[in-house]
């Protein structure tokens, strides 16, 4: 399975070099178009200034995210809000632009004044990947940017790749581990996760159990889905895991946080370089509401992850 075009979403943070490097290498890999895509209404900021700094002078993607710290704006300054978002969004576009000719890739880049959720939903639907960044807890931006990636995730009906907010991740889908438990939601995600893998790839389908382990002798609950794989040319196989218990030893405290642990702990164990999930969650009179293990994996992530719904 290949891919043939990928949305990447800027911003104008300083992790946007690292996200575009592993977007650029999925793209070069596949043959596939890249679209850089920047919702303006992420580009501003809390604190207001006297006037939008000027820079005469071209900037990478680190640059843009120091014009970033420096272009916030208050309510007081709102009509300067458009055109310091669309300087930047500008700048990015520059930036990306450039990193795409030199890669060689057939690539555009597009801008939108619209709810980012809304506008990212809308361009999703006409591509195979999503590539996104899970929010730095230090940004003033996260609870929105957090929501954001809910929403694509949910309601795109792609497939999302989040990159943690630290570390470098040049590649994904040599060793991968995936979540697995039987739902709709896994089987779309292990389904999805072949766009990212190649002939010969390594991959564990981890069911983590609430109780006992499948007694010796027994199929573990993934073995029909690792032979599926297996029949793609991935080197499949099965696997599970009880989540250590928090607190009282016949007590676990927020499963779904040890849930999410044991399957970033089994990632780091095997050396996996992607994690998939299914991602759960439902659209009721405009909130959403997402499963634990999602959500603490949004929170917790420590490689790129990729959720589909």
């Amino acid at each position: 399975m290949a891919l043939r075009d990928i949305l990447m979403v800027l911003d104008a943070s300083a992790r946007n070099e690292a996200r575009l490097a592993l977007a650029v290498a999925l793209a070069r890999r596949h043959g596939a178009g890249l679209i850089g895509f920047c919702p303006m209404e992420l580009l501003s900021a809390p604190e207001p200034i006297e006037a939008p700094p000027r820079y005469p002078e071209p900037l990478g993607l680190q640059g843009i995210a120091n014009i970033a710290a420096e272009s916030s704006v208050s309510a007081a300054v709102s009509d300067s809000i458009t055109s310091t978002q669309a300087d930047l969004a500008e700048r990015i576009g520059e930036a990306f632009r450039e990193r795409a000719r030199e890669a060689t890739l057939r690539a555009s880049f597009e801008s939108d004044l619209g709810p980012p959720a809304a506008s990212i939903v809308q361009r999703a639907r006409t591509v195979d990947l999503v590539v996104m960044g899970q929010p730095d807890p230090e940004d003033p931006h996260v609870p929105a940017a957090r929501r954001t990636i809910e929403d694509v995730m949910l309601l795109s009906g792609r497939p999302v790749l989040i990159l943690p907010y630290a570390g470098n991740f040049p590649s994904v889908g040599k060793t991968v581990l995936i979540g697995w438990n039987e739902t709709r939601e896994a089987a779309r995600a292990a389904h999805d996760a072949l766009l990212l893998m190649e002939p010969g790839a390594k991959a564990t389908l981890l069911t983590v159990h609430p109780g006992p382990l499948t007694p010796e002798g027994e199929e573990l609950p993934a073995a029909e889905a690792a032979r599926h794989l297996t029949r793609h040319g991935i080197d499949a196989g099965p696997a599970e895991t009880v989540p250590e218990a928090v607190g009282a030893p016949s007590v676990i405290v927020r499963p779904t946080v040890t849930e999410a642990n044991a399957l970033l702990n089994y990632a780091s164990d095997i050396g996996a370089d992607l994690l998939v999930i299914g991602g759960y969650g439902h659209s009721r009179a405009r909130e959403l509401m997402l499963g634990g293990v999602t959500r603490a994996l949004l929170h917790t992530m420590t490689l790129p992850v990729l959720m589909s719904h």
